[in-house]
């Protein structure tokens, strides 16, 4: 009986530790955390380019991949402040890229302080203020995204923080920049760019192709660095006592990743491997959101998840207590100053995806994408993707393909209806299809009520601060 479960925390508390009337280990927590990296081009997301990320393939199978994994909003800071808070964008206040957490909002560091853990981060931030995340600084990993051949990370400061005190629990969020641009890290050499698949949303240039490649050698770091992590718990004995978390954060820094309601920017990876072999190898497309995980660490851990958290315990799915856990994921799209004024939201029930454009008649940008069509200017010129959207222009004078992606990405209609089982990468819009009027009818109302629960009055998000500026008429 005591063999029953070496793993003994609230995860299997309901049929170990309350049979042995043993008190529960709390385990430790390590969260690795890429940047800007797409599912799909993950090898056990689906990824039709081999040698791209063995180590997260590796633990998909011994542990447990979500499939149908959602980010609210697909841009850096409030993707990582619904992951920190377990709050929705208009419920923690990041509603656009580089706001502030409302003042007084728990995170999970003083979610897991109260449980007695130490909670740590090294590597990109991209949150604000202190206060509200107030993470031991781990040394070791580049906070810069931004960088220009970023230099090695290191991993002396991450063993330090895991093995500072083996009484107290710890929870550390490795925040890798791997693969936000400008890609210029990694190793090319590992794919034939002539042979490489091109995700259905990209325009098919040679342009794209070379940065497409670019990317996915970044996608191999951050996988490196997985595969790194799990070799460091494993010769530290922590493994044994460790849930490790997988996620990508949002999609590719590209046309219809990033900064959109597509599923390129919204679906996530997710694995997770818990101790001893727990359900390995096991796979679920129950529908969870990113707000979902701190309630689960909090779960874990033994704590009682607030009521007031949009995010729900994952604990009942991973322990086979039940086989769904949302009905529908939500999500949201606010320029902030990082374009024109662009607002969306949009929801899927798993098979159906509904994106309602709040601003039709507004042109999509993205300074560092495609500013430059309407007069932008950006403090980095020379960005990779403005080289591949640049690509797409010239292209699409001959290519209808590469034609119909550049009306794909600067023209938003109102409302765009896609079936996910059918056409997962989005590319048949059914909104005007009579026969799916009821399904449209029905997903907007499904919206409409979440925007009235959230708060979210769909007004426009536009940050002078964030303002892209207007380059100037030459005399």
């Amino acid at each position: 009986m005591i063999q029953y479960r070496r793993f003994v925390t609230v995860v299997s508390l309901v049929f170990s530790a309350t049979i042995l009337g043993a008190q529960p280990q709390q385990p430790n927590f390590l969260i690795i955390l890429g940047d800007d990296i797409s599912a799909n081009t993950i090898g056990c997301y689906g990824s039709e380019n081999p040698n791209t990320t063995p180590n997260i393939d590796r633990l998909a199978d011994e542990g447990i991949r979500f499939t149908n994994m959602f980010v609210s909003e697909a841009v850096c800071a409030p993707a990582r402040a619904e992951l920190y808070t377990g709050l929705m964008p208009y419920g923690n206040g990041v509603i656009a890229n580089h706001g502030a957490t409302k003042t007084g909002t728990l995170s999970v560091v003083q979610h897991l302080n109260q449980l007695g853990y130490r909670v740590g981060l090294t590597g990109k931030t991209h949150i604000k203020p202190a206060s509200v995340y107030p993470f031991q600084k781990v040394k070791g990993f580049q906070s810069n995204c931004n960088a220009r051949k970023p230099k090695p990370d290191t991993w002396d400061g991450v063993e330090a923080f895991m093995t500072k005190d083996a009484d107290q629990p710890f929870c550390l969020v490795i925040a890798s920049i791997h693969a936000h641009a400008p890609w210029d890290a990694g190793d090319t050499s590992l794919w034939d760019v002539d042979s490489l698949k091109l995700p259905a949303n990209l325009a098919d240039t040679p342009k794209t192709r070379l940065l497409f490649r670019e990317y996915l050698a970044e996608v191999r770091l951050f996988d490196e660095q997985v595969g790194q992590a799990d070799a460091l718990l494993q010769r530290l004995g922590l493994d044994d006592n460790t849930v490790l978390i997988v996620l990508d954060e949002n999609g590719a820094g590209m046309p219809c990743g990033k900064w959109t309601t597509y599923d390129w920017g919204v679906r996530s990876a997710c694995v997770m491997k818990w101790p001893d072999a727990y359900r390995a190898n096991f796979e679920t497309s129950a529908i969870a959101q990113y707000c979902d995980i701190l309630p689960t660490l909090i779960d874990a851990a033994g704590g009682d998840v607030p009521p007031a958290m949009d995010g729900k315990s994952l604990l009942p799915l991973i322990t086979g207590k039940q086989t769904e856990h949302r009905e529908q994921a939500y999500f949201v799209y606010n320029s902030g100053g990082e374009g024109t004024p662009f607002s969306s939201r949009a929801t899927t029930d798993g098979r159906y995806k509904l994106i309602w454009t709040l601003t039709p008649e507004n042109p999509f940008t993205v300074r560092t994408i495609n500013g430059f069509d309407y007069g932008y200017v950006d403090k980095m010129e020379d960005r990779h993707v403005r080289q591949m959207y640049q690509s797409w222009l010239e292209q699409a004078d001959t290519d209808d393909a590469a034609a119909a992606r550049v009306q794909r990405y600067r023209h938003r209609p109102e409302f765009q209806l896609y079936d996910l089982d059918n056409d997962p990468d989005e590319m048949t819009n059914l909104a005007t299809n009579p026969e799916y009027a009821s399904k449209v009818d029905e997903l907007k109302h499904s919206i409409q009520a979440w925007m009235v629960e959230q708060g979210d009055s769909g007004a426009l998000v536009q940050s002078k601060a964030h303002s892209p500026k207007k380059s100037k008429k030459k005399k």
